[in-house]
């Protein structure tokens, strides 16, 4: 896992360009150890991820479909991981949530699903069949909501996104996205 470890502390020091770049790389290098990779190096998997906001998302998915895919996949089960050893995350699981997000500037979808009974938080690229939400906007909100240089609530009253689906459950995911944030400082 060091070679992993030195990739991605290499990714953090990299231009904007070498980072878009270097991912497909990263990615494969740690496939299928995502979880250990971010067991053993928690801050860092946050750093990489909220690396992301300097990258124009749009035109990164569509120059690189299937590493924007892997990546979402080291996203979630990176956050899946952080869920697991954050109490204040877990705290706000108090209801299952399924959701949908959907990119209106490039063709990037994914789907996050939230376990009140089990206190997990899962998802991927690709959509779920029935979601209780829909979110829908550019690529950059869609990536701020996550890492937190969105907020819910005010992006959603600034319409830097819609939401189809009860009001009510998108204040229920909001504080679990806003404890999850501060993972990708």
């Amino acid at each position: 896992m060091t070679e992993a470890t030195t990739y991605a502390e290499d990714l953090l020091d990299a231009s904007t360009d070498e980072l878009a770049d270097e991912l497909s790389g990263f990615l494969a290098d740690i496939d299928g150890e995502t979880e250990a990779f971010v067991r053993a190096n928690p801050e860092l998997f946050g750093d990489v991820v909220g690396r992301m906001e300097e990258i124009d998302i749009a035109a990164f998915v569509d120059a690189n479909p299937e590493t924007a895919d892997g990546f979402q996949d080291f996203l979630w089960t990176g956050t899946q991981v952080l869920v697991e050893n954050d109490e204040n995350v877990r705290d706000q699981i108090t209801q299952d949530i399924t959701v949908n997000f959907e990119a209106d500037d490039c063709a990037m979808e994914g789907h996050l699903e939230v376990d009140a009974e089990s206190e997990t938080l899962t998802g991927g690229a690709g959509t779920l069949e029935d979601p209780i939400l829909e979110i829908e906007g550019p690529a950059d909100n869609l990536v701020g909501l996550i890492t937190g240089t969105i907020d819910p609530v005010q992006g959603f009253m600034s319409q830097q996104y819609e939401l189809d689906g009860p009001v009510q459950v998108g204040t229920q995911l909001a504080p679990i996205m806003g404890a999850l944030s501060e993972h990708y400082e």
